[in-house]
Formats: C-alpha cells, sequence, structure tokens
C-alpha cells in the first residue's frame, strides 16, 4: 500500500492491524505500509523529542528532548538490538540546543544553539520580523568536530552564516556543506539556503530555489549526494499548517516539491532527518491512535500500556521508507 493514499484514520487502523506499534525497540526502518514510531518507550517516550539524526553506522542516535521549556541535545546507543535511555551529548546542556545534523562521514556534527559567542556571555536573544526581541531564544549554528571516541569544543560558525539570530534546521552533504533554514524580512517566511565549505571554509550562502519563493521552506533535510531533499513547507501559501514534501534534483536546478501525503501531513509532521541508509526518512509527529467503542478488555490493556509507552499527544519520531518516491524518479 503506497503511504500517500492512506488517509489519517486508514493510517492509523493500518498501522494497529500490521502490528507497527509493538514493532522491536531496535527497528531501524520503516514498515512498507507507510509511517511507524521509531524506538517506542525508549526514544519515543512520554516527553517530547524531534529532530533525530544518526552516526554513519546507525548505532547512535542523536536528537532534541525537551524539557521546562528548554531544548537538549541527547543521545542514544544501540546495543543488541535496543535503544538505551537516553542522556545528555557531551556538548549539550548548558544552553539551548536543538536540531543537530551529523555531517555523513560521521566527523563533525552541526546543531542549533542559543549559547554565547564567548565565555561569560549572556545567551543569544531572538529578534522577530516585527522588531519583538524574545530573550534566550536566539538560534546560530554551532560545530563540533569528532576528536578519537570523543567530541572537540563547539566553535560558531563564522559571521557570514550566522547573520540572523533565527537560523534552524541544518543539514549536512558530503562534502561539509551546510543546508540551513533563514528567515526573509520581505516575505515575512523563511527560506533555504546553502553554505559551501570550501577549503575548511564556510562561504556565503546562496538561497536555494525551490518552487514558488513565497511558500515557507522549513526543515529541510538533504540527502548526502544532493539529488534530493525533504522539507516542510506551506503550499498554497496561506495555509495554516506545513506539509513534508520532497524535490528532486535535476543538474542545478531542483524541481517541484511533491506532496508526501495524508499518511505523513497530519498532527504536525516535521522535523525531517534522513537516516544512514539515504531511503529512510524520520520526522516528529504528535501522531495518537483512536480509540473505538465498544473495545474489549484485551484492547482497552493494549491502549494503556501504549499510552505508557508514548502513545499521549507529544511529539515523537516516526519512520517511512522513501523508496516509493525515490524508485518512482529512478524510473
Amino acid at each position: 500500500m503506497n503511504a500517500c493514499s492512506l488517509s489519517r484514520g486508514l493510517w492509523l487502523r493500518t498501522l494497529a492491524v500490521a502490528g507497527l506499534v509493538s514493532c522491536p525497540l531496535g527497528a531501524h526502518a520503516a514498515g512498507p505500509g507507510g509511517p511507524e514510531i521509531f524506538a517506542p518507550g525508549t526514544i519515543s517516550a512520554t516527553g517530547n523529542v524531534d529532530a533525530i539524526t544518526f552516526s554513519p553506522g546507525g548505532d547512535t542516535a542523536w536528537f532534541d528532548e525537551v524539557a521546562g521549556g528548554g531544548s537538549t541535545i541527547v543521545q542514544s546507543h544501540r546495543v543488541n538490538g535496543t535503544w538505551t535511555p537516553p542522556e545528555i551529548a557531551p556538548f549539550s546542556g548548558q544552553w539551548r540546543d536543538l536540531d543537530p545534523a551529523m555531517a555523513p562521514d560521521g566527523s563533525f556534527i552541526v546543531f542549533c544553539s542559543n549559547r554565547p559567542e564567548s565565555v561569560g556571555g549572556q545567551a543569544l536573544d531572538a529578534r522577530s520580523f516585527d522588531g519583538h526581541v524574545r530573550a534566550g531564544y536566539g538560534s546560530h549554528l554551532w560545530r563540533a568536530d569528532r576528536v578519537g571516541s570523543g567530541w572537540g569544543e563547539p566553535f560558531l560558525l563564522p559571521a557570514v552564516v550566522n547573520d540572523d539570530t533565527r537560523l534552524y534546521s541544518p543539514s549536512v552533504v558530503s562534502d561539509g556543506s551546510v543546508y540551513f533554514q533563514h528567515p526573509d524580512a520581505q516575505t515575512r517566511t523563511y527560506h533555504l539556503m546553502r553554505s559551501q565549505l570550501r577549503d575548511g571554509v564556510y562561504q556565503r550562502p546562496v538561497p536555494v530555489v525551490i518552487g514558488p519563493r513565497q511558500a515557507d521552506e522549513r526543515d529541510a533535510t538533504v540527502a548526502p549526494d544532493e539529488s534530493f531533499l525533504v522539507f516542510s513547507t506551506k503550499l498554497p501559501p496561506g495555509k495554516p499548517d506545513g506539509r513534508l514534501v520532497i524535490a528532486f534534483r535535476s543538474g542545478e536546478r531542483w524541481g517541484e516539491p511533491i506532496d508526501l501525503g495524508d499518511a505523513v501531513n497530519h498532527d504536525g509532521a516535521e522535523g525531517p532527518h534522513l537516516g544512514p541508509d539515504g531511503r529512510t526518512l524520520y520526522f516528529d509527529s504528535s501522531a495518537t491512535f483512536t480509540v473505538d467503542y465498544p473495545r474489549t478488555r484485551a484492547r482497552t490493556l493494549q491502549d494503556l500500556q501504549r499510552a505508557r509507552l508514548w502513545d499521549n499527544g507529544n511529539s515523537h519520531i516516526w519512520a517511512l521508507s522513501l523508496a516509493p518516491w525515490i524508485d518512482a524518479r529512478a524510473r
């Protein structure tokens, strides 16, 4: 069954019948029928999580965990097929850190943070389109390099990249270049930018032109070879909620976005990241299962057990195979 053809209700019933909510905690790929919850009870647990990224081998994951209005990057390891309880990443835990993105070769990670530029400074503030200042909610792009089995001290990407206080959702491609989300004062929306890494130096970002420029473009994840990207957009403009779409590259041009369908795009689907295989999409959603009455006591127990693991309306990680779209493009 194609994920695009599933309505919200049918999708949820399909997942229930297929038993996708009871998949092994170490399950790393989406099932063929549509999105599946990822690592229920450990990564997708009782709290809000999003923006997951993986080591090249897929045995370590980094993602956001939200608590007390703040955001921290945490990590989990897959051991004997099971994901370990998340712990604070070595480069996080003091400031508002979010949106980690691992380089395809695992040599560094780029993330967003409100941390000050110098030791002893104040958290970065954010300034909205109308000039309103939100104290401590700014976001610049930072990078931490792998040093042996650990991490070096995070450093701020250059000012030519960090030219605004609301930069989000980096994605790193094979040559180390970074895509990210940048506010546009003229359209009062967000658009995607790309900064080329040349001789170890990040260059002035250039716009990534995909379809109508008046549309919001957020949360991009880009294939390592830059053959396609998935992002969130509001099409047509004025729509209240963003939808995840995929766009393919032909030469130097990006094609028109293709909607990933209602199976994905409900209940706040956002934060897409590609898995190490380059064909599995991980995204966050507050999707939850519906309850039909009357129900058996066994079904009630099943529902309660699921709710105790993750099914509580918070943001959790879901996985979806992009094979139908990628293979259709290849044909």
